[in-house]
């Protein structure tokens, strides 16, 4: 995951979910999430349903699916999968993602597993 992150990521990349400072994060802080979520999300998946061009930014709507193998965000272990929406608009800089600001409903993801 490290590898391919550094070969498409800038040096100086950023990927931001809001507009507080906690709530963007360079490209090291974006490998460990990234790697965070592959481990605790063994079978985590992203099909893309949509990808929109212009100029140097590319939307992309997709989806995020998986089954988390521990407790996830405080929802407890259950077994349960989630299904939620993921919308990232990325910027890029000499062929590689320089920013990317990002929206998941992992709101939706806690309901789903919390869900009786």
């Amino acid at each position: 995951m490290r590898k391919l992150q550094e070969e498409v990521l800038t040096v100086d990349y950023q990927s931001c979910s809001g507009y507080l400072p906690s709530e963007c994060w360079g490209r090291e802080t974006s490998i460990k999430v990234v790697g965070g979520f592959a481990s605790s999300i063994p079978d985590l998946k992203f099909r893309i349903h949509e990808i929109l061009v212009a100029g140097d930014k590319v939307v992309v709507r997709g989806e995020v699916t998986g089954t988390p193998s521990g407790v996830l965000f405080g929802a407890p272990h259950t077994g349960k999968s989630f299904r939620i929406m993921a919308i990232d608009i990325q910027t890029i800089r000499d062929s590689k993602i320089s920013h990317t600001y990002h929206m998941e409903n992992w709101l939706s993801a806690l309901g789903q597993l919390r869900a009786q």
